[in-house]
């Protein structure tokens, strides 16, 4: 309860509160060598960066592929699947043909961008390292 109440106060400082997403379908189980199609959907925001990852049942979050607009899809992990971005709010991943090893979970996500919430970008300092401590040269 806690956590949702952080969200949502997070959500509406960011003006975030109205969007959503939806991947479709929840479930899927399907044979090996038959095709997949899992659709993730955004509404409410324009232009979010996208995100598909995986995850084997006890493994590790992979992060699969990611688009910052429509049209361009970058992959990060080469698995034998695809994805594309026809439209602003909407993300597809694909596969002509399943394999074994694609066995596992698969989540979209979506994030803000700096351009979205108005802001320009800042990297702070480590808290233990002082200006001084970045640039001094090797003795």
């Amino acid at each position: 309860m806690l956590y949702s109440l952080l969200a949502f106060l997070l959500g509406t400082l960011l003006g975030v509160s109205t969007q959503r997403i939806h991947q479709w379908p929840a479930v899927r189980v399907q044979p090996v060598g038959s095709s997949l199609s899992l659709e993730c959907t955004i509404t409410g925001k324009s232009n979010p960066n996208l995100y598909w990852y995986w995850q084997a049942t006890g493994g590790t979050l992979q992060q699969l592929f990611y688009s910052i607009n429509v049209g361009e899809v970058q992959s990060v992990v080469s698995r034998n699947l695809s994805a594309s971005r026809p439209k602003d709010g909407q993300f597809t991943l694909s596969s002509k043909k399943l394999l074994l090893s694609h066995s596992g979970f698969y989540f979209c996500a979506w994030s803000l961008t700096l351009r979205g919430v108005g802001q320009a970008s800042v990297q702070k300092p480590h808290p233990f390292l002082s200006p001084t401590t970045l640039t001094r040269s090797p003795r």
